[in-house]
């Protein structure tokens, strides 16, 4: 792998932020940033030190990777629109299918991080999991050797098993940070603040990653504890979204656990 291999960047939110940086702390260039809004293009062209576009027609011709880093409902269009054809053309997404890219070149694959990523909260990249997939066995290697530039946790995946990651990312991630916004919302009717929780959220995730969440898992709905559960039940009862989650998901945990 040449120590300057050239990266264009196809989006400015926050995953390509992230991957710019990674690619540039790894020793890559990056060479460009497109995205369809001029500012946005500019300003992540700003960080990195490279130029920037909100043309597809300008897009420079000499990297070696380009990165779609859009929402998934924009790649297909986006690589529709991809001057290169015979260039390596990889997206990021969790669930759009390696596949959505052939429109814009003879050689793509898949690069997706599986992280949670906020343009101003940094992250060691080098822990992030990339999870890979090329068209074309030839090209196994050149977006290996890239990923292992940036991470030091890369792998292989299907479309499927990508999905599959990704659903329970949403799970992990997305469900869970909501619940941790509605445990604020209660704490706040009563002037508590949410980092009474911290110790208590810290606490969980470390005994689900040491012994494993089923393992783990305790409360009033595990113990069965239908005073606790009642009571919790007429004290949402001014939140009926909030109450309709708790009693669904108290009686998802009891299921779980009698079967």
């Amino acid at each position: 792998m040449e120590r300057d291999t050239r990266v264009v960047l196809l989006g400015a939110g926050n995953v390509a932020t992230h991957l710019g940086r990674a690619f540039t702390r790894s020793g890559c260039s990056v060479l460009q940033v497109y995205s369809r809004t001029i500012s946005s293009a500019k300003n992540l062209a700003a960080r990195l030190d490279c130029a920037f576009t909100d043309r597809t027609d300008s897009i420079k011709t000499d990297a070696d990777l380009y990165v779609i880093a859009v929402p998934d409902d924009a790649i297909a269009d986006l690589a529709a629109r991809f001057p290169l054809k015979d260039k390596m053309l990889v997206h990021t997404s969790g669930t759009a299918g390696m596949h959505d890219l052939q429109v814009g070149s003879t050689r793509y694959g898949v690069l997706y991080p599986l992280q949670t990523f906020s343009k101003t909260v940094d992250v060691d990249f080098s822990q992030v999991p990339l999870f890979l997939e090329v068209a074309r066995t030839k090209d196994r290697g050149f977006l290996d050797a890239v990923a292992r530039r940036i991470s030091k946790k890369v792998f292989w995946a299907s479309d499927d098993q990508r999905r599959q990651l990704h659903l329970a990312a949403v799970f992990a991630c997305n469900f869970v940070n909501h619940m941790y916004a509605v445990a604020e919302d209660i704490l706040e009717e009563k002037g508590l603040p949410f980092d009474l929780l911290h110790p208590l959220v810290q606490e969980t995730a470390r005994k689900a990653m040491a012994a494993g969440p089923s393992e783990m898992q305790t409360g009033p709905a595990r113990r069965y504890d239908l005073g606790v559960l009642e009571t919790h039940a007429r004290m949402l009862a001014a939140k009926p979204e909030y109450r309709k989650m708790y009693n669904f998901i108290s009686k998802n945990i009891r299921e779980r656990y009698t079967c």
